[in-house]
């Protein structure tokens, strides 16, 4: 069987929680804004994970949101962090897919997607984490590909 067909079986099949998942950053629903931002720069995240009762995730702060609706309105930096995020976001378990996952994000126009077990979150799937996955599984055709024999420059350049 080709390489190419048995890492797409693979990651058709891969369960989520098998990948290596991306950190998070939580943050709790009374939080203002820019107690969230600052959250977000201090573990360096590009979004935080809002959390209600019970740490039940109630929804997404992410970078996008705070470029789109915080940074030019400096009146909302001390609001609740609850009126700039994207509630209820879309989650998968950790039963679902890697290839579920990465078909969410191209539907939804998503980079982070909170993994949940239950009611307890457990990662961050990105694409990068598909990435990994990709590199852990195939490392000779991406870390050893060759040089393109027919790309060469035509005269000398630099100093």
């Amino acid at each position: 069987m080709p390489k190419s067909i048995d890492i797409e079986a693979r990651l058709l099949a891969e369960p989520i929680g098998q990948l290596e998942l991306t950190d998070f950053c939580i943050v709790t629903a009374d939080s203002t804004v820019r107690e969230a931002v600052s959250r977000m720069r201090a573990t360096r995240h590009n979004c935080a994970f809002i959390v209600g009762e019970k740490t039940q995730i109630k929804g997404i702060l992410t970078d996008r949101d705070v470029l789109k609706k915080v940074v030019t309105n400096k009146d909302i930096w001390d609001r609740p962090v609850t009126e700039v995020m994207t509630p209820n976001p879309h989650t998968v378990a950790p039963e679902h897919t890697a290839h579920d996952a990465m078909a969410m994000m191209k539907d939804g126009g998503y980079r982070n997607i909170p993994v949940v077990d239950g009611t307890t979150i457990i990662g961050n799937v990105t694409h990068f984490a598909v990435l990994r996955f990709l590199t852990d599984h195939i490392p000779e055709i991406v870390y050893n590909l060759p040089p393109d024999p027919d790309n060469y420059a035509d005269d000398r350049a630099g100093g």
